[in-house]
């Protein structure tokens, strides 16, 4: 009896295999989904999707998802239901504000790293990137943004005001209980800006998201912070992805092209994005903490890690320094790789960097 139940256990193995066998493969096509109306960039998700799954509700899914992430970390307007950036500004000086647990923790993690590399990227300086989001905008809107002036013919904003605004950034002022999961600034003047990590933080939380939706393939592109979930599904048999890196006087890709594997992502500040010169003299959206002013001498600066935030982050860090200090920034971080570019047009790169290119 028990020979014959052994028999049986074997042919049902055999089938199984079998079966499995000659399942066909599945097929993939591949999609593009663009967001237009998300954290004030273009955010383009290039998906690979098999037969059995819904792109419309994917797409759907991941709009929703993005519009969440948007309005949480959006310091400038209110929605309602969401407690948000904005909220937390406005009750500045007024006591704790009970936050959801993401934005707690992108607080969390932009102070923990912020004390490491001496806050060269601070969350508390939003009093002065206010002054500059609003020239900027007056640029813009008044098609001055790329344009040469010379000297008077556009004024930038005034040093008095900017010190004045510098006296409100000290991130000691930003009190945490996690146990409460809340938040207060002890300034009344203070104001919060996590627009130098909220993309990239996004980006890696968006692709846990996706992979929870059951997908297996994914390139995901928020403004330039990219972020790669598995490997690609074409059948040109190229599993992964690549990015260039611009050239930020032509912006055309240099023949620096990153091979991208499952998990991995490449965040990019450059000058190039947002910007005026006047008398010859690049003025970005990048600014100095220590002059208040746009950062000079840096053109670009590119960073490859695993975690999209930490990425994002490390990038505006390390363009508001000099290559060797920026050097000693990523000693403390031995799975992140960068490729400077300053405005004299040298290139620098970490002794790892060679490894994230494609062959």
């Amino acid at each position: 009896m028990q020979t014959c139940k052994k028999r049986v256990s074997v042919l049902l193995l055999t089938l199984s295999l079998l079966f499995t066998a000659c399942a066909a493969p599945k097929t993939y096509s591949r999609y593009q989904f663009i967001y237009i109306d998300c954290l004030d960039t273009v955010c383009v998700i290039d998906i690979y999707l098999h037969e059995d799954q819904d792109p419309d509700f994917i797409k759907d899914a991941i709009h929703e998802e993005l519009l969440r992430y948007h309005r949480l970390f959006d310091a400038y307007h209110s929605y309602d239901g969401v407690t948000n950036i904005h909220t937390v500004n406005e009750r500045a000086g007024a006591g704790p504000v009970t936050v959801p647990q993401e934005l707690l923790s992108l607080l969390i993690f932009c102070l923990e790293e912020g004390a490491r590399i001496d806050y060269r990227t601070n969350l508390a300086f939003g009093r002065v990137t206010r002054i500059w989001k609003d020239f900027f905008n007056d640029v813009s809107d008044g098609g001055m943004e790329g344009r040469e002036f010379a000297s008077g013919e556009l004024s930038l904003p005034p040093q008095d005001i900017l010190a004045a605004a510098g006296m409100h950034t000290d991130p000691a002022r930003i009190l945490i209980d996690t146990e409460a999961s809340s938040v207060s600034l002890s300034d009344p003047d203070m104001l919060l800006d996590v627009g130098a990590v909220a993309k990239g933080y996004i980006a890696e939380k968006l692709s846990d998201f996706i992979r929870d939706l059951g997908v297996e393939s994914a390139c995901l592109n928020l403004g330039g912070n990219i972020k790669v979930v598995g490997e690609r599904k074409d059948t040109d048999g190229r599993r992964y992805w690549t990015a260039a890196v611009k050239d930020p006087v032509t912006l055309e890709p240099l023949s620096v092209v990153l091979k991208l594997t499952d998990g991995m992502t490449v965040v990019t500040s450059g000058n190039y994005e947002r910007y005026v010169q006047i008398d010859g003299t690049r003025y970005c959206h990048l600014i100095d903490p220590d002059t208040l002013y746009p950062v000079q001498g840096m053109a670009s600066v590119t960073v490859v890690a695993k975690d999209s935030g930490l990425a994002d982050y490390l990038s505006t860090a390390l363009f508001t320094v000099d290559v060797e200090r920026g050097q000693e920034i990523l000693s403390l971080y031995p799975d992140a790789e960068a490729l400077w570019i300053t405005s004299d047009y040298e290139i620098y790169r970490t002794e790892g960097f060679d490894s994230c290119l494609v062959p």
